[in-house]
């Protein structure tokens, strides 16, 4: 019984020798913190206000003549107007097109002897070989 109590007795002061051992382990990370916590708080010296007041601006300022633009302007629509149409093509402001083509924001859908029809998701134009005093633009809304 007497070897049994010597090797628990043992058993237990080697288990607390290394609590002991790091215990002071943690005590060095401890000091360790502190010494960076040190140098954290020491007062750093920067520029003084005269050195600040001498040195030149580090930004390009650019000056430019800004005409009177009004950022809420609508942008004038295109205006398509249909010159000709001829076997399935029509001449669109100088071009000549095929029925399916894009101009622009719009499909050329359908021609017809004397006018043709733009068509995107938003809306459906009808241009009409123009005369002397009409337009040639009839717009439909989807």
């Amino acid at each position: 019984m007497k070897p049994l109590l010597k090797t628990v007795i043992g058993l237990c002061f080697y288990l607390t020798l290394i609590d002991a051992k790091e215990a002071l382990s943690l005590g060095s990370e401890v000091k360790e913190y502190d010494k960076i916590f040190e140098r954290i708080a020491e007062r750093r010296v920067g520029a003084d206000v005269i050195m600040l007041d001498k040195l030149e601006n580090p930004f390009i300022s650019i000056t430019t003549d800004q005409q009177n633009h009004d950022g809420n302007e609508t942008m004038q629509p295109i205006v398509y107007i249909l010159e000709a149409t001829f076997d399935q093509k029509a001449k669109i402001s100088g071009t000549w097109y095929k029925r399916n083509e894009t101009i622009g924001s719009y499909k050329l859908t359908k021609i017809t002897h004397n006018s043709v029809i733009l068509q995107n998701e938003i809306e459906k134009k009808e241009l009409v070989i123009r005369t002397k005093d009409e337009s040639n633009v009839k717009i439909f809304s989807k």
